[in-house]
């Protein structure tokens, strides 16, 4: 007779494999026919970061629907000046895609971005600032789901 295990129904899998740090940053998305759309950063993490816009930049993220159609062939570059750091090379320039987009209310959509590349080595910006702000993030950090 088999020995078998019976699991639960749900099992909660955690798909990041870095914590998020809520903070708000200004950043530059720059899409592929090179139009800029300002938006603020939720939070970020090493692997990438969250935005929450309303629904004229997720129309011009995606036109026909950023709810309606699939996502993953979006690219586009993030722009972030970080606060504090050197004036002559504050800005992480990254090429990103689209991994989530949920809306929150009529007019209000959750975007997360994950850093697919970055520019002239400026993924060293984003980890000097994680780890600047490492503790003064502690508190506020995000739980994972």
């Amino acid at each position: 007779m088999l020995n078998v295990m019976a699991f639960p129904k749900s099992i909660t899998y955690e798909r990041r494999c870095t914590h998020r740090y809520k903070t708000k940053l200004p950043v530059e998305l720059i899409l592929e026919d090179g139009t800029v759309l300002p938006v603020e950063s939720v939070d970020i993490s090493n692997k990438g970061l969250q935005f929450c816009c309303d629904s004229w930049v997720a129309d011009e993220i995606e036109p026909r629907g950023i709810q309606n159609h699939p996502l993953d062939q979006i690219r586009l570059k993030a722009v972030i000046d970080f606060p504090g750091m050197d004036e002559n090379s504050s800005k992480m320039y990254a090429r990103c895609r689209i991994v989530v987009a949920r809306r929150i209310s009529q007019d209000e959509y959750l975007i997360g971005l994950a850093f697919v590349d970055f520019e002239n080595g400026s993924e060293r910006l984003l980890e000097q600032f994680i780890k600047q702000g490492k503790d003064k993030f502690r508190e506020r950090t995000i739980p994972a789901n």
